[in-house]
C-alpha cells in the first residue's frame, strides 16, 4: 500500500504568505499608528514601503487632503472691569496667550484612544472658522474690535427688527450662525482661563490659527524640524467672560 506523498511546496508557500500578511499587517499598523521613537527610526523604510516611487498619497481617495493644522489660543484680562477697558498701559494685568488646542493634543500623543475632551477646542475652531469666513471683510473688522460692554458686535441686536432692516435674510442667518460659535468660543476660553485663574477673570480675547502642514518630504526632517509655514489668523476681540451655573463649572473641572 502506498503512502501518500506530502505536498511540501504548498505547505511552504502557505507559510510565505502567511510571514507576508503579518509583516503588512504590522507595518500597516506601524505607519497609521501614534507616533512613537520607533515608529521615528522606521520611517523611512515605511514611507518607501506604502509610498514607493509614485507617491500618490491619500489623494485618490480624498481629493481634498487635510493640510492645516489649527488652534485655538487665549488670554484673559484679570484686572477691575474698568481696569480692563483701559488696557495694559493703565495697568490692566493681562495674561500671556495659551494656546489651549497644544495642550489639549498633548493628551493625544501616544494615546490612540483619547477621548472628545482632547478634542474640544479642535471642534470648535473647526465649526468657527467656516462660519466667520463666511462674513464680509468689515464683519470680520467688527468682531476683530473690543466689545467690552454689552454692545452688539454687529451693530444691532441679531433678533430685533433693526437687525432685520440692517441685513438681508442669507446675512442675517450668517450672523446668527457666526454669534452661536463665537459665543461658544468665548465660553471655552472662559473655562480654560478661569481653570488657572479663578473668579479674577474679567474679560477674554479669543484667536484662531491656521498653520499650513510641511510638505511631506519635510515632515520628518530632523534637520528642518521648524521649517517655514503661512499662518492666517481670525481674531475676536475682547469680551466680558462668560458666566456659568455651578452645574456647568462643576461638570468641568
Amino acid at each position: 500500500m502506498s503512502k501518500p506523498r506530502i505536498r511540501r511546496m504548498p505547505a511552504a508557500v502557505l507559510a510565505i504568505v502567511g510571514l507576508l500578511a503579518v509583516g503588512h499587517i504590522g507595518a500597516t499598523l506601524a505607519y497609521t499608528g501614534p507616533d512613537t521613537a520607533l515608529k521615528s527610526s522606521l520611517q523611512p523604510a515605511l514611507n518607501r514601503y506604502f509610498l514607493g516611487p509614485l507617491d500618490q498619497g491619500w489623494n485618490l481617495f480624498a481629493p481634498g487632503p487635510y493640510s492645516q493644522d489649527e488652534y485655538m489660543v487665549v488670554r484673559a484680562c484679570l484686572s477691575e472691569f474698568d481696569v480692563c477697558a483701559q488696557g495694559a498701559d493703565a495697568g490692566a494685568e493681562i495674561t500671556e496667550w495659551r494656546n489651549v488646542t497644544a495642550e489639549e493634543q498633548e493628551a493625544v500623543l501616544y494615546n490612540v484612544f483619547a477621548d472628545r475632551e482632547t478634542r474640544q477646542s479642535k471642534v470648535v475652531h473647526g465649526r468657527y472658522w467656516p462660519a466667520a469666513h463666511r462674513l464680509s471683510d468689515d464683519q470680520r473688522d467688527m468682531i476683530a474690535d473690543n466689545h467690552i460692554e454689552g454692545d452688539p458686535v454687529f451693530g444691532a441686536d441679531l433678533y430685533s427688527a433693526d437687525a432685520e432692516a440692517l441685513y438681508t435674510p442669507q446675512q442675517l442667518n450668517n450672523l446668527r450662525t457666526y454669534q452661536r460659535l463665537e459665543d461658544t468660543a468665548v465660553g471655552l476660553g472662559t473655562l480654560y482661563m478661569q481653570q488657572e485663574y479663578g473668579d479674577t477673570v474679567t474679560l477674554v480675547e479669543v484667536r484662531m490659527m491656521r498653520e499650513a502642514v510641511p510638505s511631506f518630504d519635510q515632515r520628518h526632517d530632523p534637520e528642518d524640524p521648524d521649517s517655514v509655514r503661512s499662518q492666517s489668523w481670525t481674531n475676536i476681540g475682547w469680551r466680558p467672560a462668560m458666566e456659568f451655573d455651578d452645574e456647568v463649572t462643576n461638570a468641568w473641572t
